[in-house]
């Protein structure tokens, strides 16, 4: 960027950084949830609903499932998955000190590190008796981003003239203790208790906490350490038998009510007196209702087939489902749409020991254009899931899982305002993912 930019113009520039300062790298679609649980499921796209895969994907999807279990089955799954984040601006200049207009194009990328999801499921359910039951440890979702400070750029330059390091973490568990009912031998009803934990940080927090000066400029306090909170929710499915080839499934999560984050921060303008001083900080963020509902087919004794449909409603969620944008001054993070979800999935027993899968995973992305800034604190642009896996037999008891799948990626592009209605230019943003999987699956 050439020339000096005047007072007040790094003041609008600031207030539309502190948009940025929620920029999360979300891992997967669906928003901030998991496209698939545990390396059978994930290389299937995500589907299962109707399929009984393994307990982590049951007790994700459908506690209906575990009633299809014979015996007891124990998961263990860990997951390793790294993004990549780009955020490319293009910035008009009238105030260019030549006179002359210009455009100031620059590329944000955040630090990328390899993150890691662990899993654990068991259900259980004696040959004889209708009903089973199931337990589970479940890494569903998060995001994480780390923004370095960028003196020569307009959105990470170090306050006030830009926003600095922007740091974010947030940690989603879900704890489900299922049961599920095998009401006649082609009817089976499950439901689980889910408690659910989430530890979120963000530094510094945009939203409507900050310290303004005489000039107009803005502070935003941090709120870095991690947080956690619990919500409870209950999920409800059924499976049946339509014919001995084919089944279908159907699942509902409620909506989770986290109680609202509070953080001990700081006064952030260094030339105030009350700098350094304590403050407490809060931001409430919820979960989302889901739908999901799907049919599992059988192609002979080798072949098995998962397609799926999923509704992730955002929508007057807490945080995730605000309006988006920044409204009488105040940024409004996030700022999601209710997202669809098409997932499909062929697992082939290829020998004795060996077991193939491939599986396809479409999902519709939370963000909307017109208010792409907030949305860009969550950067889950990519829509498509390209996922393979396989399973080996390595005792009667125990087979070991492995899977992987690549998003390729995708942009969404909007307007980059420095106020209500008033753009200056465009931002574009975009984010990819590679993800490998691994498991163990005993039997007993």
């Amino acid at each position: 960027m050439k020339g000096e930019i005047p007072m007040s113009a790094r003041f609008r520039l600031f207030v539309v950084v502190a948009c940025l300062s929620l920029a999360p790298a979300l891992v997967r679609a669906q928003g901030h949830l998991l496209h698939g649980t545990g390396p059978i499921n994930s290389s299937m796209g995500g589907a299962g609903t109707a399929l009984l895969e393994d307990s982590v994907a049951a007790l994700t999807f459908n506690p209906a499932l575990i009633a299809g279990v014979k015996g007891n089955q124990l998961s263990f799954t860990t997951e390793f998955f790294k993004d990549s984040i780009q955020i490319d601006t293009a910035v008009a200049l009238p105030w260019d000190p030549k006179g002359v207009a210009g455009t100031a194009t620059g590329r944000a990328t955040g630090t990328s590190e390899v993150v890691i999801y662990p899993a654990f499921g068991w259900m259980s359910r004696h040959p004889e008796k209708k009903l089973a039951i199931g337990f589970g440890l479940i890494g569903i979702g998060g995001f994480r981003t780390d923004y370095p400070q960028d003196n020569a750029s307009i959105l990470f330059a170090q306050p006030p003239a830009g926003f600095g390091r922007i740091f974010t973490d947030y940690r989603l568990t879900k704890i489900p203790v299922a049961m599920a009912y095998q009401v006649t031998p082609k009817l089976a009803l499950g439901a689980s208790f889910n408690v659910y934990y989430a530890e979120f940080a963000v530094a510094p927090l945009p939203y409507e906490f900050y310290d303004q000066n005489a000039q107009g400029q803005r502070f935003y306090p941090s709120a870095g350490n991690m947080n956690g909170r619990f919500a409870l929710g209950g999920q409800f499915g059924f499976v049946y038998q339509l014919t001995s080839k084919a089944t279908i499934g159907a699942s509902l999560t409620t909506a989770q009510d986290f109680s609202t984050y509070e953080w001990n921060s700081t006064y952030a303008d260094p030339a105030s007196p009350d700098f350094g001083k304590t403050r407490t900080l809060s931001y409430s963020l919820g979960g989302p209702m889901i739908i999901s509902f799907g049919t599992g087919m059988k192609l002979g004794s080798k072949t098995d087939i998962a397609v799926d449909g999923m509704f992730t409603k955002f929508t007057g969620v807490d945080g995730l489902g605000s309006s988006g944008g920044i409204v009488n001054g105040v940024v409004q993070p996030f700022g999601w749409r209710d997202v669809w979800t098409f997932k499909a999935g062929v697992q082939h027993r290829a020998t004795e020991k060996l077991t193939v899968r491939v599986g396809y995973n479409y999902s519709q992305t939370p963000l909307r254009s017109e208010v792409i800034l907030t949305g860009t604190g969550a950067p889950v642009t990519y829509q498509n899931h390209f996922c393979g896996g396989l399973g080996l037999k390595m005792f009667p008891f125990l087979t070991a899982e492995a899977s992987f799948y690549y998003v390729p990626r995708e942009h969404v592009t909007g307007p980059f305002p420095v106020a209500q209605g008033v753009n200056i230019g465009t931002l574009d943003t975009s984010n990819q993912v590679s993800s490998a999987l691994i498991g163990l699956n005993f039997t007993f």
